[in-house]
């Protein structure tokens, strides 16, 4: 059966290990360093397995020491993607079903992430950065808008960024000061961004002469429906409509590549062929000027080189004030009259336009959907038809829209555009699910010996989380020191040669025979030996008490009361990640900052 785990779900289990160790009764977490002994090839450390044997036994054995990680060490975080020029990126699209595989953000050298609203419309390069941290929509002059996300701070810099990964969180409703915060509190739920035109619409072909055979002397129609292809430019187009005998026809053309001036245009399926006479020119109309007068709210005269000689032309068509008084607005054309070049409009403008004004009329842009309120008006010309839509107003609660897009019964046809609803809450409003932040990062610092916790005497080769640890002095109770070793410490006198970092020390009359053996992580001081990799129990009375190195030869008497065991209970708690190392060499004025990547 067909199933489906979603990203809010991956997304919300990355929330849920955060939120685990800030809670009332939190998890306590820690990481782990261990193994001093080699592999058995040094340069290629082995793969870890999940097995039983080493999630629950042998990972604890090899273990040296750990260290607790807090709600403040843990972010979620996004895969990096640095801005770069003449690169395409993905726009975002609420029907995009690999959405968070694509690259639809960037980091930009500023630490700013941005999210991409729209590309250009067909997948163009990106050539001009993002810049700025306002909530409006950032429109560039390459055809890439962006919205502004977050900056990622110094701190989170420092401390969450890799050259793979960046931090990306949520402030809610507590302001921090932060522009994200402000860019969340201005989220529009269900609010339209953006419009993508599909297709620029229909074009007008005009010929110098009545469709002929390829002989020149047959008359021959055009069929409604067929391919017909420019002899020299070899683009294509379908013909919309065609009149027996005419000289003109209507088509849409693939990609919206247009057939070149004086070029034959031949049917595939007809036959027929005729020379253009005048460049291809779209069917829709538009004016853009600056009125000569205006009676009042509803009734405006447009400049004089409107048109003059057909009524009702411009009827249904929008008219948008571009600039000066009531800049910003639109409406309907309801009527319009040739001679006197005045339009009429359906809704009266709130403020009154003047002959300062400047204007625009193009197709209407009308948004079906389950939201409210939203508007907007489109721009291009007679030589590319529809070129772009600007929303005028996102409205909200939109989770579902439609757009037509239509002029005038006797012109404009073709064009077409896809609405695009952002997330739940709108764009800005929850960075880690709008990113995808399903990832989290864990950062871990160790320096130096951590008050002699964690060794400098020798190396380790294993790095690893364990959660919910017991104390090995009450085995009913939780760890939650910030700090443990996990070695066992045993005190030695009458001390004979040197023990040696990573050999084994026994006690017995052989390492074949011993009743207990470990590995040696340091000798400290001369009196104090710290092993893991234990078998059976050292133990120090008065017929036992002797131990022997077996690489060094090394002897010693363990002090009565000698023994101190590991601070975390063996084999208690869960192994939750491992990861098998190379050597790492320590130093007291070391540090070992570790950045742990757990994806869910």
């Amino acid at each position: 059966m067909p199933n489906l785990v979603t990203n809010k779900f991956k997304i919300h289990n990355a929330e849920q290990f955060i939120e685990s160790l800030s809670e009332t009764s939190a998890t306590n977490l820690y990481l782990f360093i261990g193994k001093v002994d080699s592999w058995s090839d040094e340069s290629n450390p082995p793969a870890p397995t999940d097995s039983i044997a080493n999630t629950s036994f042998d990972y604890w054995r090899s273990m040296i020491s750990a260290k607790k990680v807090s709600s403040a060490d843990v972010s979620h975080i996004i895969p990096r993607i640095n801005w770069e020029s003449n690169t395409a990126y993905t726009a975002h699209s609420q029907s995009n079903n690999e959405q968070s595989a694509n690259n639809f953000y960037v980091l930009t050298d500023q630490m700013n992430v941005y999210k991409c609203l729209q590309n250009n419309i067909a997948n163009g390069a990106s050539t001009i950065k993002p810049t700025g941290t306002g909530t409006g929509l950032i429109e560039l002059g390459d055809g890439y808008k962006w919205k502004y996300m977050y900056t990622v701070s110094p701190q989170d810099t420092l401390k969450f960024t890799t050259s793979e990964y960046i931090p990306v969180k949520k402030i809610g409703s507590i302001n921090d000061g932060s522009n994200q915060y402000t860019v969340e509190q201005s989220a529009v739920d269900g609010a339209i961004d953006i419009i993508n035109r599909t297709s620029n619409g229909d074009y007008l072909a005009q010929f110098s002469a009545t469709p002929t055979d390829v002989t020149g002397v047959e008359v021959r129609d055009f069929v409604v429906g067929e391919i017909i292809t420019g002899q020299t430019s070899g683009n294509k187009g379908v013909v919309i409509s065609y009149s027996t005998g005419a000289n003109t026809l209507t088509y849409f053309p693939n990609a919206n590549a247009l057939f070149t001036s004086s070029e034959i245009v031949v049917g595939n399926t007809s036959g027929a062929q005729a020379t253009l006479s005048a460049d291809i020119i779209s069917t829709y109309k538009f004016e853009e000027n600056v009125f000569s007068s205006v009676t009042n709210t509803t009734v405006l005269q447009l400049a004089t080189d409107a048109n003059t000689t057909t009524d009702s032309v411009y009827v249904g068509s929008t008219l948008y004030v571009t600039n000066n008084a009531g800049r910003g607005e639109q409406s309907l054309i309801s009527a319009y009259d040739a001679a006197l070049r005045r339009v009429t409009v359906s809704t009266p403008f709130t403020i009154t336009p003047n002959s300062s004004s400047g204007y625009t009329i193009s197709p209407t842009i009308t948004i079906k959907g389950d939201g409210t309120s939203a508007s907007a008006r489109a721009i291009g010309n007679t030589t590319f038809g529809v070129k772009d839509i600007l929303v005028t107003n996102k409205g909200l609660n939109y989770t579902t829209a439609s757009v037509t897009i239509s002029a005038n019964s006797s012109h404009g046809t073709g064009a077409n555009a896809e609405v695009i609803i952002g997330p739940v809450g709108g764009h800005g409003f929850n960075a880690i699910e709008e990113l995808a932040g399903n990832r989290v990062i864990i950062d871990s610092r160790i320096t130096g010996n951590e008050s002699g916790f964690f060794t400098t005497d020798n190396e380790f080769r294993q790095v690893g989380l364990v959660r919910d640890p017991l104390q090995s002095a009450n085995a009913n109770a939780f760890f939650t020191s910030d700090l443990a070793d996990q070695s066992a410490k045993i005190t030695v006198s009458s001390v004979g040669g040197t023990f040696q970092a990573d050999e084994k020390v026994f006690q017995g009359d052989s390492l074949a025979n011993s009743t207990a053996n470990g590995v040696v992580i340091d000798f400290l001081n001369n009196n104090r030996l710290r092993l893991n990799q234990l078998s059976g129990e050292f133990v120090s009375n008065s017929t036992v008490n002797s131990i022997t190195g077996v690489t060094s030869g090394a002897t010693a008497v363990i002090v009565s009361n000698g023994v101190a065991n590991a601070d975390m209970k063996p084999y208690s708690g869960d192994i939750l990640y491992i990861e098998n190392r190379t050597n790492v060499t320590r130093a007291t004025n070391q540090i070992e900052d570790f950045k742990i990547v757990l994806e869910f």
